[in-house]
């Protein structure tokens, strides 16, 4: 199995002519499937994909991890250079609007772009439940809840109907691929917490054995000592419960937490950026 991380938040170590933003954007093959998960915040991860010999209109697949805009800002330049893909994503993403309030007491507007949605609704499969899409690949919704949301949700919330309420995930959906090295597990942003993604891929597919889990976690807002004591019990969690995982996170991980998941997981950790290739 092969997966290229088309944008993310660090540059590329080795292609600095590469965009990075915040904002995620995957590409991987399944079989003889080309599948994509999440288009990033703008149109850069299609001129990534460009650079890195990524043929878009070859792709079979898009699939939206949820409605942020940093994972759908992309999806007017998906649409004008793929034809015929299928997009799958939950169906809360056409009701919700997203906000933030990480850096400011006013709502920043996270909301994806309705308008080119509306435009291309005959292409989209939208989700309510799991689904398995191939014999190896399955589209997963949250069911775990027995561990710690990151606390970063806390400035997140939506609206509907202009009432407003905190941000729970539950548009989420993780993919979990089966092989014969384990389940491989791809998370954007892991709203949902790590631990309960695992634990709701492993009860969907009937699968124990995790080989991967490539993503963000959303271990952004460190507050206190406390909190870096959280991620460190948090990574030895992993490495105690999931002892041959090779975790690969990026995106919404913080810089702090990355460091701190490196110095706990030590050779089973890697950290995302643009350009990375991750081959299963």
């Amino acid at each position: 199995m092969k997966i290229v991380v088309l944008i993310d938040n660090q540059k590329s170590i080795s292609q600095p002519n590469l965009f990075s933003e915040h904002g995620l954007s995957v590409y991987f093959e399944e079989n003889d499937l080309h599948c994509l998960l999440d288009v990033g915040a703008t149109e850069h991860w299609s001129e990534n994909a460009l650079k890195l010999g990524v043929n878009v209109s070859n792709i079979d697949y898009l699939f939206l991890s949820h409605g942020h805009v940093d994972h759908t800002g992309g999806l007017n330049s998906f649409f004008q250079k793929n034809s015929k893909a299928k997009v799958y994503a939950s169906e809360r993403i056409m009701r919700y609007k997203y906000f933030s309030y990480r850096h400011s007491s006013r709502p920043k507007d996270l909301s994806p772009d309705i308008e080119t949605l509306k435009a291309n609704l005959s292409r989209i499969v939208f989700l309510r439940e799991d689904i398995q899409l191939t014999p190896q690949l399955y589209l997963i919704f949250n069911k775990v809840f027995a561990n710690p949301l990151p606390k970063g949700n806390k400035f997140l919330t939506i609206s509907v109907q202009d009432r407003e309420s905190s941000y729970c995930a539950d548009d989420e959906i993780a993919l979990s691929i089966v092989t014969s090295k384990g389940l491989v597990i791809l998370s954007s942003c892991s709203h949902c917490g790590i631990l309960n993604i695992i634990e709701s891929c492993i009860q969907t597919t009937g699968i124990n054995k995790v080989a991967a889990f490539v993503g963000g976690l959303h271990l952004i807002d460190f507050e206190s000592s406390a909190d870096e004591d959280d991620v460190e019990f948090l990574a030895k969690t992993i490495l105690q419960k999931y002892p041959n995982m090779m975790l690969y996170a990026g995106h919404c991980t913080g810089t702090r937490a990355t460091e701190i998941l490196s110095e706990v997981l030590q050779s089973h950790f890697k950290q995302l950026h643009c350009a990375i290739e991750i081959y299963l």
